[in-house]
Parts: C-alpha cells; sequence; structure tokens
C-alpha cells in the first residue's frame, strides 16, 4: 500500500466484523460488506438490504410489527442496539441497551448473560448487518445461550422508523442516525432522512 493511501488510526472504522477503509473521508470501492447491496443506488429498497442480510446472516430474525406486538403485549423482551455510540445518542428504541458493534459475543455474555437470562433478546443496528454479526457471534459462543429467544430485527432502526414505531430521541435530535452518507441515500428514500 503506497504511503498517501495507507489507512490512518482514525480512518479506520471496525464495525462487527466486516471493516471499511475510509482515506480523506470516502470510502474505497463499494462492495466494501461483499454481498450487501450498494445503499446510495437509488434502485437499492430496503427489501434487498434486508434479503441480502437474510441471506449472508442466516440468524433468527423478527419483524418490527412482531416485535412492536410483542412489547404492546408486555412480553419481557431485552433489547440491544449493536451501533456506535453517536448513532445510539441520537435515537434508539425505548429502553434498548447499547452494546459496541466491536464487543466479542463472549463479552456480551459476561456482562448480560444474568440479564437475558429466560427472556426474548433482540439485536438491532441500524439495517441489521452488525446486529446479525453479533447474534450469530451469540448462537456460536454459547453452547446454551441463556435467552429464551434471540432474534436480529429485521431492517434494524431504519425500518423501525419507516414503520413509524416510537423511538427515543437525545435532546434536539431528530429522526435516525444515517451511519453514513451512502447509508443516508437510503434512509432518505425510506422517508425517514
Amino acid at each position: 500500500m503506497a504511503p498517501s493511501s495507507r489507512p490512518t488510526r482514525r480512518g479506520l472504522l471496525l464495525a462487527g466484523a466486516g471493516a471499511l477503509t475510509v482515506t480523506g473521508g470516502a470510502a474505497l470501492a463499494w462492495p466494501w460488506r461483499r454481498g450487501l447491496p450498494d445503499p446510495a443506488d437509488p434502485r437499492t429498497t430496503m427489501q434487498d438490504v434486508e434479503a441480502a442480510v437474510a441471506r449472508l446472516l442466516p440468524v433468527p430474525e423478527i419483524t418490527a410489527a412482531e416485535l412492536a406486538r410483542r412489547i404492546d403485549a408486555g412480553e419481557r423482551i431485552l433489547l440491544f442496539d449493536v451501533r456506535e455510540p453517536a448513532e445510539y445518542a441520537q435515537s434508539r428504541i425505548p429502553g434498548a441497551l447499547r452494546v459496541p458493534p466491536e464487543a466479542s459475543a463472549a463479552a456480551v455474555l459476561a456482562e448480560h448473560g444474568a440479564r437475558m437470562a429466560g427472556t426474548t433478546v433482540v439485536l438491532y443496528c441500524a439495517v441489521g448487518w452488525r446486529s446479525g454479526l453479533m447474534v450469530q457471534g451469540i448462537r456460536q459462543a454459547a453452547a446454551q445461550a441463556p435467552a429464551a429467544a434471540l432474534f436480529n430485527l429485521r431492517g434494524g432502526i431504519f425500518r423501525w422508523h419507516a414503520e413509524a414505531r416510537p423511538l427515543e430521541f437525545s435532546p434536539g435530535a431528530a429522526g435516525v442516525h444515517p451511519f453514513d452518507g451512502a447509508w443516508g441515500r437510503l434512509l432518505a428514500r425510506m422517508g425517514g432522512g
């Protein structure tokens, strides 16, 4: 790698098991997560992204509608937001606890295993990629996961917001954090940007 194109420590963004290298503020050539459609492409829909995440990370999923129904029915649900601090600070599903996307599954189980015991656990991120990786990791790390059920929220907080489900916002914030410019374009096409 030429010295001028070497990513700086600040220019390397780790997201779960995937990585995006940024140089000079611009992402390297798409796809940075092989198999996901380009969110900046105006033809890409949220359904395309959801289908790709489900194909690439075959873990149990729950839809926003089903999660909302279960919450409204009073089911005991533990929500984990698998996004960066700025994303979580802007908005989150009410009651969600933040788990760093780079945290190992073993660390999540060590910190939250007792809280997870016997309950339905739902993880989410922007669109389901980082949370899907975390669900996959927890399922692999725990021979007997303490949760009664463990789900990835299909379409993540983007889908939740697009369906006008309740969110908690930080003071002065509105909408969902777009993650980056490309994903922000997809969010805007969904009516959430």
